[in-house]
């Protein structure tokens, strides 16, 4: 009697190979250099130069002035967040704490939806000030615009603690450790909280951009002429960058979570950079370039307001001239000082 031996063997499938498709080197690279070290170098200092400006006179007093310094120093914070996390994971940076984990987590989570409710608010805002001039001023004050600011802070700061209880530390890398809070829910809540302001911003810009294109329609009736003070141009300045930054919302961190609800979570979960098939490494790439562009949009606002705001311009150029003045005359005043204290000197 004889018998097949090799059968077993010759005719068992061969186990897949993981490896590098274009699309997913290109993915790699993009993440390592583009994400994790231009977008964050350039979008901290864009962030502080954004509150460094708006801090001064011209922008001090104004509403929109006071959304975009908290919502400058937010976007820094993710910047922030942005090294903690992503950062260290390209470069292959070993993490040996938890906590570490559940903070940094909790700093980009925490931050990125306190960005997107500052710019709902100052939609909102500016919205109900252009529409209703007169009846706003009356509930349109500084002190509420630092109570909606306290409440966005604690609310938002209250959802996301569940960082500290779902998010830890994973064979040196931070990813979630438990499922106690169901991740199905939690995605349901965390673009709930996204579309609820992105629906304030579209709809508020909306009614901005017509009650402005009516209020110029009347002036140039009335007085054939277009003109405006110098508060109506800081103004307008303030309107025209709130606008740019709403469209960069919209544009930028729209497609990342369309194609999350789109695909099926089996394609947006997978993680790396080697895979079987290259459909998988097309739609990782995908993911991957609207991720980016979720955090660009934190990075990006200092350089839309120098592309729509004059009056933002006019002030930095202000400031750059009184700091390029005052270096020489430190000089000057500190080669006296020396001049004085030698001749004292000399003269005992």
């Amino acid at each position: 009697m004889t018998t097949n031996t090799t059968s077993f063997f010759t005719e068992a499938p061969a186990i897949a190979e993981k490896r590098f498709y274009p699309e997913s080197t290109f993915i790699f690279w993009w993440e390592k250099v583009f994400l994790t070290i231009l977008v964050v170098i350039l979008g901290m200092i864009g962030n502080l130069l954004s509150f460094i400006l708006l801090s001064r006179q011209r922008f001090r007093n104004s509403a929109a002035g006071f959304y975009m310094r908290a919502l400058s120093l937010s976007d820094a914070g993710v910047m922030i967040g942005l090294v903690g996390n992503h950062t260290m994971r390209m470069y292959q940076v070993q993490i040996y704490s938890a906590i570490y984990c559940k903070i940094i987590y909790f700093i980009i989570k925490w931050l990125m939806a306190v960005s997107d409710w500052i710019l709902g608010a100052m939609c909102l805002e500016r919205s109900i000030a252009v529409s209703f001039p007169l009846k706003s001023k009356a509930f349109l004050k500084p002190r509420n615009n630092r109570i909606a600011l306290g409440v966005i802070l604690a609310m938002l700061a209250l959802y996301y603690s569940y960082v500290f209880e779902a998010y830890g530390l994973k064979h040196g890398v931070c990813r979630t450790v438990s499922m106690s809070y169901p991740v199905a829910i939690r995605a349901m809540v965390d673009y709930t909280l996204v579309l609820v302001p992105m629906f304030l911003i579209i709809s508020s810009n909306i009614i901005i951009i017509v009650c402005i294109v009516r209020a110029a329609r009347h002036q140039l009736t009335l007085t054939g002429s277009s003109d405006t003070t110098v508060a109506n141009s800081t103004q307008s300045s303030l309107i025209a960058m709130l606008i740019s930054i709403s469209v960069a919302f919209v544009v930028l961190k729209s497609p990342y979570y369309l194609i999350k609800v789109i695909l099926p979570a089996s394609l947006t979960k997978k993680v790396g950079y080697v895979f079987v098939t290259r459909e998988d490494a097309v739609y990782r790439m995908m993911l991957g370039i609207f991720t980016i562009n979720m955090y660009v949009n934190h990075a990006v606002n200092f350089y839309l307001y120098m592309l729509s705001g004059k009056e933002y311009r006019k002030e930095l150029k202000m400031m750059i001239t009184s700091l390029c003045k005052r270096a020489p005359d430190d000089k000057m005043e500190m080669s006296n000082t020396v001049s004085i204290t030698l001749s004292t000197t000399g003269t005992k």
